[in-house]
């Protein structure tokens, strides 16, 4: 088997075999011994899925760790430093529990009035899912390229995961704040879809691109300044979603969303059109640095 297959085969048999795990941890969890008392708890609040979630990738994390580190020296890459980065990914993914527990409040369960729909949980599943990819395909464990030292290849890969982690964060942010749009409430269409996805999404490249900018060991004027064309793009989007939902003060739901659908694509026109629009709206894409998840 080649190097990719085996690298293959160590990821899909981490992710199913934590998945077994975890799940048998919820059915049986006096049987596990480890998930007892908090499985009861999320259960009694309703916040089981979450709870498997991180079970899920609490255990698959460590796991895909064991079965990547035999194929990582085969690939020429360094275990050492993998290892200390999936460590940081770990404890990253355990903090991240006692957070998701204590914004119950903002993100309720999905089976009471006034619920979030499971958002809550689609924002834990691609925050956390990011980091797991990382270590489940054995992108943490990194080579060094020609010319390149073992550090700074290890700095890249954290500020593509970085980056990606911010991005789906601010997507998800997004969705759940343009979903629950209460002023007026009618005008929540024009900024739940495609609205909340879009700010959010370019306010959250623009956090991770200013926080990837500190990791580097100079100061990256090209990532800060394209870290502020995501800034402004995502203040206009949601200026025009506000604007856009105002309508809902005279007019149903279904016609928001008619006009709400395309207002933010119709900015991305205008602005090619308008050089004083184009200023403050401007479509590119978050580039990640060059085999940072290879």
């Amino acid at each position: 088997m080649s190097v990719l297959g085996l690298r293959i085969a160590a990821g899909v048999t981490a992710g199913v075999g934590a998945l077994v795990l975890a799940v048998l941890s919820t059915v049986t969890p006096e049987a596990v011994g480890l998930f007892e008392w908090a499985w009861a708890k999320a259960e009694e609040r309703g916040r089981a899925g979450e709870a498997l979630i991180f079970a899920w990738a609490l255990i698959a994390l460590p796991v895909a760790g064991l079965l990547q580190t035999p194929v990582a020296p085969l690939r020429g890459a360094r275990v050492g430093a993998g290892w200390a980065l999936l460590a940081g990914y770990w404890l990253f993914v355990l903090l991240l529990a006692p957070v998701a527990w204590q914004v119950e409040g903002l993100f309720p369960a999905t089976d009471g009035p006034g619920r979030s729909g499971g958002l809550f949980g689609a924002a834990i599943g691609l925050v956390i899912g990011t980091v797991v990819y990382a270590v489940v395909s054995g992108s943490v464990f990194r080579e060094a390229g020609a010319g390149e030292t073992p550090p700074a290849r290890v700095r890249e890969h954290l500020a593509a995961v970085v980056v990606l982690t911010a991005v789906c964060t601010g997507a998800v942010v997004g969705l759940v704040l343009g979903r629950n749009f209460p002023f007026p409430r009618t005008g929540a269409p024009a900024m739940f879809l495609p609205g909340g996805v879009l700010w959010g999404l370019h306010a959250g490249a623009a956090a991770g691109l200013l926080a990837t900018a500190r990791l580097r060991p100079y100061p990256d004027q090209r990532l800060a300044a394209t870290a502020a064309d995501f800034a402004r793009t995502g203040t206009a989007l949601l200026v025009c979603c506000l604007c856009v939902s105002q309508s809902g003060w005279f007019l149903p739901g279904w016609a928001v969303a008619v006009v709400g659908v395309p207002a933010p694509f119709l900015l991305f026109v205008v602005a090619g059109r308008s050089e004083r629009v184009g200023r403050w709206v401007r479509f590119q894409t978050v580039e990640l640095p060059k085999g940072a998840l290879a």
